[in-house]
């Protein structure tokens, strides 16, 4: 009896343990299938970009900013030999060599738009790529689905080549740079790490000669990366990769001013009369600090300013916290990083290039009398590449703080899905002209003779791209008290406004954008008036340009 009773008890323990044995084998799978659940909402983000592309990429070429860098490009070609070219607030320099050396292909109008966003998936692959080799692939899964499934404010930025996208490319360049060297500078053949800084300076240094941000965000972040790495003692592997890092650098300055001699040549330069360096006043500072943080909620996914309750617009809310929660992540990351450098080969100089970069940009934006609304989130997105890069490999330190990232990656990730599945991207909520009204201006122009016209900024170029240069319009502003035409202020080629002589031309009024509502008195009476849309065509039977001042 006894030892029956011995064998129930052994077979009941036998029993227990290996029910016990089955629930770890399943939370065990289950936490290895959770550390991967972020990223379905990146390969649906994914596919659904792939199949709006084109109405993604035509929407954001209703924007003048963004579409002024194509159509200068595309017309530089036929403009005066010593004719001027009048870029933004900043010299785009590296878009504008890009544009000029992809003109002549066949496909080159394709290229160009897709262009951004391949600059844009590299970037997001460089910064998993960094993150992968200081903590795992895990980490770097979370840090390429932040990137990839970007907000439509985000995004519209990353595919506009006249709004800093080149700098978010550039820093993640860098950052993936100073790892690899402080990780494996000493194993890796000289002539490969020369090479690399030659290709890593050419690039950094021909954007940064347009762009003065890229040093705030990239260049001090990189010089401080391998310093610190440097002042930890890690002896000929930190030497050898500073020595190849200052190399990096001193082609970035070559290819800085070479840059800078170039696009004197061709006569490029920034909008005249700007003054980029001045600081905010007392007061400024709180405005600036009330936009740097509503920019990381709009550039986070996070835009629930103004928007009616609905699942959505909790999502949003939901994503503000999550973006703001991780710039103090990255925060205290950084402070921890100063308290205690001694990390490993390339963990230091990871975190302290992009805590850096975080901590350069936000100051500058606090101090800078520049940002007045929020379309200065344009000079943040870099710190959405910060957090995306240091929340997660901060976050797998413990089993917990995993699960947090993963489950806020997946929230931003998912709003990034529905607002691209809604159409966020794809709304004109700017009222600019559509394809119909482009179509429609350019063939009214063909039939009166008619290939130039003129209206405002917001009008202009996006029409002359979207109906494929049949008509070419250029930017004009309404001066001199309302009595006259002027050159508008940025992006345009000076031969634009020279008279042609015998040539019929148009102008275009749009009450809806203001800057241009309609003819001033000294054009005269039009010879024919045709409303499309919003818009009103106003033909003349000579060139406007004899009527615009050069100067106001």
């Amino acid at each position: 009896m006894t030892g029956s009773t011995t064998s129930w008890q052994t077979s009941a323990v036998k029993r227990r343990s290996s029910a016990l044995d089955r629930r770890r084998a399943l939370a065990g799978a289950a936490r290895r299938r959770w550390r991967w659940a972020a990223l379905p909402f990146g390969v649906v983000y994914l596919v659904l970009l792939a199949l709006n592309y084109h109405a993604i990429i035509a929407t954001a070429y209703l924007d003048a900013d963004t579409v002024s860098a194509p159509v200068i490009g595309q017309l530089l070609g036929s403009a005066a030999p010593h004719a001027h070219v009048v870029l933004g607030v900043f010299g785009w320099y590296s878009t504008l060599l890009f544009l000029l050396a992809t003109r002549s292909l066949p496909l080159h109008r394709e290229i160009w738009e897709l262009a951004p966003y391949a600059m844009a998936l590299a970037g997001a692959g460089l910064a998993a790529w960094s993150v992968w080799q200081v903590a795992g692939r895990v980490a770097a899964s979370l840090t390429a689905v932040l990137l990839i499934c970007a907000a439509p404010a985000t995004l519209h930025l990353l595919l506009s080549m006249t709004q800093h996208a080149p700098d978010w490319f550039c820093v993640a360049l860098l950052a993936a740079w100073a790892v690899l060297l402080t990780r494996r500078a000493a194993a890796l053949p000289s002539a490969l790490l020369f090479g690399g800084a030659l290709l890593v300076g050419v690039v950094v240094g021909v954007n940064a000669a347009g762009d003065v941000l890229l040093v705030f965000a990239g260049i001090a972040p990189f010089a401080l990366a391998l310093g610190a790495e440097l002042a930890v003692g890690r002896g000929p592997r930190a030497a050898r990769a500073a020595s190849v890092g200052l190399f990096t650098l001193a082609v970035a300055g070559a290819s800085w001013a070479i840059t800078g001699a170039a696009m004197s040549a061709l006569h490029a330069a920034p909008e005249a009369g700007l003054n980029t360096t001045a600081l905010a006043s007392g007061g400024q500072i709180g405005t600036n600090f009330r936009l740097w943080w509503q920019s990381i909620a709009v550039l986070g996914n996070g835009d629930f300013f103004g928007h009616n309750l609905s699942f959505t617009t909790g999502l949003s809310v939901a994503c503000a916290v999550l973006s703001l929660t991780a710039i103090v992540v990255l925060a205290r990351a950084g402070w921890g990083t100063v308290r205690d450098p001694r990390m490993a080969p390339g963990r230091l100089a990871f975190m302290t290039f992009w805590c850096s970069s975080a901590a350069f940009l936000t100051g500058a934006f606090l101090l800078s009398a520049i940002p007045v609304d929020i379309h200065a989130d344009r000079y943040l997105v870099g710190l959405i590449y910060a957090a995306a890069a240091v929340v997660p490999v901060v976050a797998m330190r413990r089993a917990v703080t995993e699960a947090l990232a993963i489950a806020g990656t997946s929230v931003v990730a998912l709003a990034g899905v529905v607002s691209l599945a809604q159409g966020a991207d794809t709304r004109n909520t700017g009222g600019f002209p559509s394809q119909v009204v482009s179509d429609r201006i350019a063939a009214i122009a063909a039939r009166e003779g008619a290939s130039v016209g003129y209206s405002g900024y917001w009008d202009a170029a996006p029409i002359t791209w979207a109906a494929h240069f049949r008509v070419k319009v250029y930017p004009v502003s309404i001066c001199d008290r309302g009595e006259h035409l002027c050159r508008f202020d940025l992006h345009y080629i000076t031969s634009w406004y020279t008279p042609r002589a015998a040539t019929r031309s148009f102008l275009l009024g749009d009450p809806s954008l203001s800057l241009v509502p309609g003819p001033t008195p000294d054009l005269g009476r039009p010879s024919a008036v045709f409303h499309v849309g919003q818009v009103t065509m106003y033909v003349y039977p000579y060139d406007v340009a004899t009527r615009i001042l050069a100067n106001p």
